[in-house]
């Protein structure tokens, strides 16, 4: 069973910019233009697709819809489960990364 917390986990904090990078000439085009991360809108086709960094959410200002890292991949023929466990691949990885970043190096030899 999938918990609604690993659900609220890859909505919120697996960045969407992360998920398009990870799904690389699987995804769709995406840019950064003004200060927000864009890419073309799955169901409209637009470059209009645009993200809230506050909530990790996606916006198209053409078709009105909204989409998060689960709608992106279903969005893109994936099943519900296969996103599921891809996307939890990803936070994972995500994660670990941003967690190497923040320790600290040790100090050097002398």
């Amino acid at each position: 069973m999938i918990s609604a917390d690993l659900l609220r986990r890859l909505r919120n904090d697996l960045p969407m910019a992360v998920t398009l990078a990870a799904l690389g000439r699987e995804g769709p085009p995406s840019k950064m233009s003004e200060g927000y991360f864009r890419f073309v809108c799955p169901r409209c086709g637009e470059m209009r697709a645009t993200v809230n960094p506050r909530n990790n959410l996606a916006h198209c200002f053409c078709c009105k819809k909204n989409l998060n890292n689960i709608d992106l991949l279903l969005q893109l023929d994936y099943d519900f489960r296969s996103a599921v466990t891809l996307l939890e691949r990803w936070l994972n990885q995500y994660q670990a990364q941003q967690a190497k970043k923040k320790t600290p190096a040790p100090p050097a030899r002398k």
